[in-house]
């Protein structure tokens, strides 16, 4: 029993070894070619970020030295007093803006959504060019020279975050503006036919074409390529953890599967 549990420590260890020799490498300048070969790590923006990933193996390797240290409640004591001490500078120091989760709270319970940042938006759309407080939908005009709108009956079936259900009826050909950005996730069906949505030139607001007549409009947000291949891998890594953190060698899962 004390070997097994001496080699599940081993190789707890030596993930954790392994987890923040990785994180520390990739905020090192010499990982620049990792960041240029592995498109997704931009979406992190900025290497710091991996100290967060740091934070785990920093916490587990602190608390197994002071589990063995001789005068135990001392280095528990110094471990308080800086996790305490270091809590209080960044309250008091660092930059926070008590009313942002309130004015968030306030713009998505009242359907007028806010204001979103560069970095999240499509490559076509500049946010500061979208029209403040914007209906959810509505009906342009034909042309840019014609001022009044084409009459049409709009009616909202469902409005949720990533599905939306509605219905239109015009005795002409008229032109929906949604107020939703053209994320390639959308997938958009008018009559149940799929539908590339256009937008205007500086900005990736969908715009729909309808004919004439009662038009059903279906958007649902899909589970793209990407996020699919990322569940998978995030899954794959956390069966090789628990494996790796019980002590199972996944060499004999291998045994198992071909003798299965």
């Amino acid at each position: 029993k004390n070997r097994d549990e001496e080699e599940t420590r081993g190789k707890l260890w030596r993930v954790m070894v392994l987890l923040g020799v990785a994180a520390a490498i990739l905020m090192i300048p010499p990982s620049s070619i990792l960041w240029e070969l592995l498109p997704e790590l931009r979406f992190i923006q900025f290497p710091w970020r991996w100290m967060g990933i740091l934070a785990v193996p920093y916490a587990f390797f602190g608390a197994a030295a002071m589990a063995r240290a001789r005068v135990r409640w001392f280095w528990v004591s110094v471990g308080i007093l800086a996790a305490a001490g270091t809590a209080t500078f960044l309250v008091r120091k660092a930059w926070w803006d008590s009313q942002d989760i309130p004015v968030l709270e306030h713009a998505i319970a009242g359907g007028q959504g806010f204001d979103g940042t560069d970095e999240y938006d499509p490559i076509t759309d500049d946010h500061t060019d979208l029209p403040a407080k914007a209906p959810q939908v509505e009906i342009l005009p034909a042309t840019d020279a014609q001022a009044s709108r084409p009459q049409a009956g709009i009616r909202l079936v469902l409005w949720t975050a990533e599905e939306k259900e509605l219905r239109v009826t015009s005795p002409r050909p008229v032109w929906l503006a949604i107020r939703l950005l053209d994320y390639p996730a959308w997938r958009v069906l008018v009559n149940g036919r799929p539908v590339k949505p256009q937008s205007r030139e500086t900005t990736a607001q969908m715009i729909l074409p309808l004919p004439g007549g009662t038009n059903r409009i279906e958007l649902t947000f899909v589970r793209t390529l990407d996020r699919a291949v990322g569940s998978l891998l995030s899954a794959v890594s956390t069966l090789a953890l628990v494996a790796a953190f019980w002590g199972v060698p996944l060499d004999g899962f291998r045994k198992g599967a071909s003798t299965g």
